[in-house]
């Protein structure tokens, strides 16, 4: 531990140093020296830290993937009037762990790469630029996944039942409203 510093009595993981707080006030700022702390991360030695699917299944196991995959292909959202434009619910087919590894894939690069609109992703117009994630997954099939997929069972008892039901009411009632 570097000189100076203690550990934050609410969070054992922050250092903080170890100095009395400043009550003086004025118009001239001078940053305070923080000690530089170095890292190590550690990885269980069967783990390969180039290989994305190994590091994304520390958090979700295979096992979990699959439940997240069941629980997808299982969900039954309300059934369209197929003479209806974009009625893509009818067509649904079922997905897999791959293509729920690359929709997630695709998530995490949504939050490096923001865009404005979620259809500027697939945008082929000269002003913007073209994401390799096109290449991947069509849009529309993106987002039949994201109004999709399910991380646990549909017919599961949750504290937050009613809150959830709330919500997908709401979706309900925006749908019928905007076509």
């Amino acid at each position: 531990m570097p000189e100076s510093t203690e550990y934050d009595p609410t969070d054992q993981g922050t250092l903080r140093p170890n100095i009395a707080p400043l009550y003086a006030e004025g118009a001239h700022f001078t940053p305070m020296n923080v000690p530089k702390v170095g890292f190590k991360i550690t990885l269980p030695e069967t783990i390969c830290a180039d290989d994305p699917i190994q590091l994304w299944s520390l958090y979700y196991t295979p096992e979990m993937m699959d439940h997240i995959v069941s629980c997808t292909n299982d969900y039954r959202g309300r059934p369209q009037n197929k003479s209806k434009r974009r009625a893509r619910r009818n067509e649904w087919y079922p997905t897999s762990r791959g293509e729920l590894y690359t929709y997630f894939a695709i998530r995490v690069y949504m939050t490096l790469h923001v865009e404005n609109e979620l259809s500027d992703y697939w945008s082929t117009k000269e002003a913007t630029p073209i994401h390799p994630i096109a290449a991947e997954m069509a849009r529309d099939r993106f987002l039949e996944l994201h109004m999709r997929v399910r991380l646990e069972d549909v017919d599961t008892e949750s504290p937050y039942e009613k809150v959830l039901y709330t919500l997908s009411f709401a979706v309900l009632q925006a749908n019928l409203y905007a076509d």
